[in-house]
């Protein structure tokens, strides 16, 4: 993820404590794991930010909405899809 692609992010627009988003997954509060995909689910540099987490290593991670852990998907929220009136 570049400089300008994280200056993009709604967490670090919202100036959250970026360790919110560095628990592991299954530590994590429902009420934690509530706040971060909902604050994912509306940010405009998700895409990005899933592939920065998918290059990592080591570590967990919630990124853009997925949780990963050593690189891999350990979970996924995907936003409710808008439905439309026919």
């Amino acid at each position: 993820m570049n400089n300008d692609d994280l200056n993009k992010a709604l967490c670090k627009k919202m100036g959250l404590e970026t360790s919110l988003f560095f628990e592991d997954f299954e530590e994590m509060s429902v009420a934690d794991k509530k706040k971060v995909i909902a604050i994912c689910n509306k940010c405009d540099v998700k895409k990005q930010c899933r592939e920065a987490g998918a290059s990592q290593r080591d570590g967990y991670g919630v990124w853009g909405g997925v949780f990963y852990k050593k690189g891999r998907i350990v979970r996924t929220y995907a936003a409710p899809k808008k439905r439309t009136q026919s």
